[in-house]
């Protein structure tokens, strides 16, 4: 297949103004899953069974609160636009990744705090613990919905390796001074 002849999911919907739950819902969601918005209540998607099965369950529940949603699958008529929708997907996708490298920053800083302060406990160890799979989590989900391959993704997984190691190398010192090794 040809990127000109790539299929899509596109969801066209419209939502009472008020209350604004089901608004600020269907906005989360497309967020969810990756969807790119083309304008207002208009999101594409890459054709795929799991979207296709998340988006029909969603317009249903559009229409359940009150709204209007409608389902299609699409293609694209020019390499052009294939073109472009990749590169704003993958921008998309790049400044999540940004923001998790940012926070990969911040856990470094709190690393390299604790250890200048010989602040070597297991409640540290624990809270550095919790911060390390929280972005090991944000970093599963962003790569659920990179459907092409953001440059930032590789840079990313290296930042999060290289913070297994830090945290590696802070729980070595938590053990010696906690003498449990």
């Amino acid at each position: 297949m040809t990127d000109s002849d790539r299929k899509w999911l596109m969801l066209i919907y419209r939502v009472p103004v008020e209350p604004s739950t089901l608004r600020v819902k269907a906005w989360r969601k497309m967020k969810e899953i990756g969807a790119l918005y083309l304008q207002q209540s208009a999101a594409i998607c890459p054709l795929l069974d799991s979207l296709k099965k998340e988006l029909l369950d969603f317009a249903g529940e559009i229409r359940s609160a009150g709204g209007e949603a409608h389902l299609f699958e699409v293609e694209t008529v020019s390499e052009g636009d294939v073109e472009n929708l990749i590169k704003s997907f993958n921008a998309q996708r790049n400044k999540e990744y940004e923001e998790l490298i940012e926070k990969c920053g911040d856990f470094f800083a709190e690393l390299k705090k604790e250890t200048d302060r010989e602040n070597f406990t297991f409640a540290e160890l624990e809270e550095n613990e919790e911060e390390l799979e929280k972005l090991l989590r944000w970093f599963d989900k962003i790569k659920a919905r990179d459907f092409f391959g953001a440059p930032l993704s590789a840079r990313a997984q290296e930042i999060l390796e290289e913070c297994r190691r830090e945290f590696a190398d802070f729980a070595q010192k938590v053990y010696k001074m906690e003498g449990s090794m």
